[in-house]
């Protein structure tokens, strides 16, 4: 009898002869169950499926990508450790503050169980899930299924499409198009196209198409700041790909750019927090047009203060039980809920992440994760992979950086000592290209 690894069990995937791992469908299987319950508990369909059954599904979900991390490691050693670290971050989080711990742990899983398995597929899955998701409230409140009663709010009338929330149908939107950009292009190592197959991209047709879609939403829900997010990533992804300005290509400003911009616009959120003086016209103006979202940060740093392992925040968005509050800041809330030192891990992952995507010239990721930190002042997604996919991307960005260093190595020795009759230059360059290839 023959007994195949885990790791070598494979099934086809399309006619290119593409294939795809055993784990790799056990974790997508369990991140398409993740996607659908988060969906559900942020729709009307949250009344007819109780909070029981989505709990439930998290743990199921959590148990797959923890058998999948055991399973597809072959060293022992990490296999134990894994194990251990899991089993001691449940106790910590039984013992305290379970609504803020347990999200943790399931994020660790969740990322942590993306290795070794493709980002762009990864991307691919999480969009066709999130657009079916995302079709079905909206299909039914405009097929005159059910309907949510419109928000009247300061002359502002706004739709829900289905949603618990007004703005939840434009930030889910947003992620769509995150992953629809990324999946179906190819990134461009050697500039202009210059592969050994065509290069692909999104073509503009669907690019108004996304807009035109975006821009529905917005009449509907009234979400400007979603609007404007998703118009800095189409204007960016425009000039770099489709007009092919040399952005984010790996020269020193923008490496520098890469390692700086999450930790500047964090501090900047901070100091706005911090600085609010509601006396003064320039911040209540700042205020209004982010909807409240600079006082209320400051109000939750005030109210709770900044602690190691974070505390737990009591939120409110019923106007009719009291005041409204609720910390949308990702940065801020971040650094509240989960304490500082969880914010200097997700902001150094997410640092390591935009310098490995920069310094390897994976363009659309780079622009992404540029949009991510703008979006996460006023929205939070830092840790939420159905509004915010590219924090699947870290182990895949761990790779990406390995190979950089890989190929320095390489030209090392090619300079060190160029085979006779050849220019050294020219070797060193074609060497790499074909090792990229």
């Amino acid at each position: 009898m023959i007994i195949h690894r885990y790791s070598d069990e494979t099934v086809r995937r399309d006619i290119r002869g593409v294939r795809v791992s055993a784990e790799e469908i056990l974790y997508l299987t369990a991140l398409v169950l993740w996607i659908i319950q988060i969906y559900i508990g942020k729709t009307i369909f949250a009344g007819f499926y109780g909070g029981k059954l989505l709990t439930a599904i998290r743990y199921f979900c959590m148990l797959i990508f923890a058998v999948k991390i055991l399973m597809s490691e072959t060293s022992m050693r990490i296999r134990v450790m894994i194990t251990l670290a899991l089993l001691c971050a449940v106790f910590i989080v039984v013992q305290r503050h379970i609504n803020t711990g347990m999200p943790l742990i399931q994020m660790v899983l969740i990322i942590y169980g993306a290795k070794d398995v493709s980002f762009r597929r990864i991307c691919k899955v999480m969009l066709w899930t999130c657009v079916i998701m995302w079709l079905i409230p909206v299909l039914v409140d405009k097929l005159g299924i059910f309907s949510m009663p419109r928000q009247h709010e300061l002359k502002r009338d706004r739709e829900f499409l289905n949603f618990n929330y007004v703005s939840f149908a434009a930030i889910h939107f947003n992620n769509i198009v995150f992953c629809a950009l990324y999946a179906y292009t190819d990134p461009d190592t050697l500039g202009r196209g210059n592969h050994l197959a065509q290069k692909r991209e999104v073509s503009w047709i669907a690019l108004a198409f996304l807009t035109i879609a975006e821009l529905w939403i917005y009449l509907v829900t009234d979400t400007m700041l979603p609007l404007l997010t998703i118009f800095i990533f189409l204007f960016l992804y425009v000039a770099a790909v489709k007009l092919r300005f040399p952005i984010l290509r790996g020269n020193r400003f923008d490496r520098a750019a890469a390692v700086a911009v999450f930790p500047v616009f964090a501090y900047l959120t901070y100091w706005m927090a911090t600085h609010y003086n509601k006396k003064k016209t320039i911040w209540v103006r700042l205020d209004k047009f982010s909807h409240s979202r600079v006082s209320l940060a400051g109000r939750a740093i005030k109210q709770y203060g900044i602690h190691l392992f974070g505390t737990q925040i009591v939120e409110n968005t019923d106007e009719t039980r009291g005041t409204y509050f609720y910390v949308d800041s990702g940065y801020i809330k971040t650094l509240v809920m989960y304490g500082a030192i969880v914010f200097a891990v997700v902001l150094i992952m997410y640092m390591f992440m935009t310098y490995a995507a920069v310094i390897e010239h994976d363009q659309v990721l780079a622009i992404w994760l540029v949009t991510i930190a703008i979006y996460s002042i006023y929205n939070n997604n830092l840790l939420s992979p159905a509004e915010n996919g590219s924090v699947l991307a870290l182990c895949y960005c761990m790779q990406l950086h390995s190979w950089h260093k890989k190929k320095k190595r390489m030209r090392a020795a090619l300079m060190s000592s160029p085979p006779a009759g050849t220019k050294r230059r020219d070797n060193i360059e074609s060497a790499v290209q074909s090792a990229e290839s």
